[in-house]
Order: structure tokens, then sequence, then C-alpha cells
């Protein structure tokens, strides 16, 4: 049973690295702005498009669970279709505003995805991982909003 818990626990540190991995990189190229191999401006277009890319993929993960699940109707359909609209109306919004409504984004979809997952619609061990994963997602975009502001 140990090993099972430890694999889990493995589990959840890899899924949080892989989706935390390339917001650290933006952050170091934010901080060391002389070690940066791209623009500044291209910097901040590959971030939003890398997280709006990100809140697609949960998305699509919850769209699955409710698909596979009892509760799919019709009128679901309308949500998760307009998440690609929201998500070009976040690439052309200013940086700092696409940075605010990303990180809303992102605690919001996570407290939705706790939610279905305390309720038995998710999960429970992608849960764990998706609670961890939004805290340190929206943390690393209020730094690198506010290492933007200062900069």
């Amino acid at each position: 049973m140990k090993h099972k818990i430890n694999a889990a626990g493995q589990n959840s540190a890899t899924f949080v690295l892989a989706v935390s991995l390339p917001l650290v990189a933006v952050l170091f190229f934010y901080v060391f702005p002389d070690l940066a191999v791209i623009s500044r401006a291209r910097l901040q277009l590959v971030l939003i498009g890398y997280c709006v890319g990100l809140l697609g993929f949960f998305s699509g993960v919850r769209f699955g669970a409710l698909v596979n699940g009892s509760g799919f109707s019709s009128a679901w359909i309308v949500p998760f279709a307009a998440g690609p609209v929201f998500g070009i109306a976040v690439l052309l919004m200013p940086f700092s505003l696409a940075l605010a409504v990303l990180a809303a984004g992102f605690g919001a979809h996570g407290a939705w995805d706790s939610w279905a997952a305390f309720r038995g619609r998710l999960p429970a061990g992608y849960s764990a991982r998706r609670i961890v994963s939004t805290i340190v997602t929206c943390l690393l975009l209020i730094v690198i909003f506010i290492i933007d502001g200062l900069q």
C-alpha cells in the first residue's frame, strides 16, 4: 500500500512540474532579461498562448469526464464552446490584463474541478493534482505580473 501512495505523490509532482515548467522558464527570463533568447513581446505572447492552451486542456479533461458520466446534456456544449472564444479574447488583451484574467480563470476552473471531485464527478487524485497546479500556476502568474509592472 505504501508503494501506491508514493507513486501517487510522485505522479502528482510530475504533473505539477510539467504544467508549471514553461511558466518557470518565462519567470526566469523575466528575472534575467539579458539571457532571454526571444524578445520580451514574443515571450509575453508565448506565455499567454501557453496559459490559454493549458486552460483549454483542463477544460477538455472536464468535458471528457462530463461526456463519460451521466450528467451530460446538450446545454453543456455552450460553456465549453465559449472557451476558445474566450482564449482568443485573452490573446488580444494587453499583457497585464491578460495575466490577471488568466490567474482568475485558473483559480475559478481549479475551484470548479475541486468541487466536481468533492461531488464524485472527477477522480480524487486528479483533484489533488489540480489544486496544487492551480496554486502554483496562479502564484507564478502573479509574480510575473509584479515583475512586469516593476520593469
